[in-house]
């Protein structure tokens, strides 16, 4: 199922999850789900906004496709970069050497040869108040006094501070440092589950469109070990390619369009999973949205969609149960302390932000 098609079922009060409900309960919603399966023809086309092929990063490995959306808006010298390190086709071969369960997936360039070629980057953490575009949440935060969404990204704002900065929710992609600020250079990371500490203290470039249960099957490392950096024989997921869609033909380029999220579609959305009115629940839910549970829906229109569609559900569908963090690692992320000679090996690292 893609996040568009999710949207539709959670709009016709579908979306509680299979595994959820008895088997008599999953008939019926296979012929609900049925009767609105051309709900998107009412979705105006003006509700999408296509993804610029210079900011669609894609990386191609062995589970299967993850597609990025990349935001030059928040932080345009990393994105850059990243452009760059897909041109140079230096990432090629290496792999997802650093995954942890409910943390992150890490990947990156040879701590050397990374410092050789790559400078280090200035922080990209977050950038004045106030530009056009945030459409609120609509309820309150426990990290920031406001909490949105920018052109389909999550977003936090604070007036007194007049800044705003992307944040660490599922599926999105930033930039590994060692411990000083401005030390970002070839290192990134997927976040697997919202890791809102980590806010504005390392930058947040880009976020999963598609694919992110591709990253949730990527083989683990043990935290215990040497910081969950995955032991030999396992190198950890290879990444086959990594490119730009715009560095491709444009006849060979996946076309991608986002839901406009000042759009009265995306309203709708939000209202279908605040409003939990079900029959399913006896106990009626708050009407209250966590600005990490949910993916703003993204589709695949080119002539690969079907495919891609049959091949894979996307980061919202697999949210709810893939996503959760492991029974008690979430409560600790925040209190574990990390220095860089403990992260020797791996290099750079998210967590030297705790």
């Amino acid at each position: 199922m893609s996040a568009w098609s999710f949207w539709k079922a959670a709009v016709a009060g579908l979306a509680l999850g299979p595994l959820l409900l008895a088997p008599a309960s999953l008939a019926q919603e296979s012929d609900e789900a049925e009767a609105e399966a051309g709900a998107d023809d009412a979705i105006p086309e003006d509700a999408w906004r296509a993804v610029d092929p210079d900011n669609l990063l894609l990386i191609e490995t062995e589970e299967g496709t993850v597609t990025i959306e990349l935001n030059p808006g928040f932080a345009p010298n990393h994105v850059e970069r990243i452009r760059k390190l897909a041109q140079s086709g230096i990432l090629n071969g290496e792999h997802f050497y650093r995954v942890i369960d409910g943390f992150v997936a890490q990947a990156g360039v040879n701590e050397e040869v990374s410092a050789l070629d790559w400078p280090a980057l200035e922080a990209e953490n977050d950038r004045a108040y106030g530009n056009e575009g945030f459409i609120a949440l609509g309820n309150r935060d426990l990290f920031a006094p406001e909490v949105g969404h920018i052109e389909g990204f999550p977003v936090a704002r604070n007036q007194l501070l007049q800044q705003e900065w992307l944040l660490h929710c599922p599926g999105a992609v930033a930039m590994a440092r060692d411990t000083g600020p401005d030390t970002g250079s070839t290192e990134f990371y997927i976040v697997l589950d919202a890791q809102r500490y980590l806010d504005r203290n390392l930058t947040v470039f880009g976020r999963v469109i598609d694919g992110m249960e591709h990253v949730q099957a990527f083989p683990r490392g043990d935290r215990s070990v040497e910081n969950g950096v995955l032991q030999p024989p396992e190198a950890g997921e290879t990444i086959l390619d990594f490119y730009i869609a715009s560095d491709l033909p444009e006849d060979e380029r996946p076309q991608w369009q986002v839901m406009q999220t000042n759009s009265i579609a995306f309203e709708d959305f939000k209202v279908a999973k605040r409003i939990r009115n079900e029959e399913f629940f006896y106990r009626t839910p708050p009407a209250i949205l966590d600005i990490c549970s949910f993916q703003v829906p993204a589709r695949r229109i080119d002539d690969g969609a079907d495919e891609a569609e049959e091949a894979a559900a996307p980061a919202d569908s697999a949210m709810p149960e893939e996503m959760a963090a492991p029974e008690g690692a979430a409560a600790g992320e925040d209190t574990e302390t990390e220095t860089q000679a403990e992260a020797s090996e791996p290099g750079p690292t998210p967590e030297t932000a705790d």
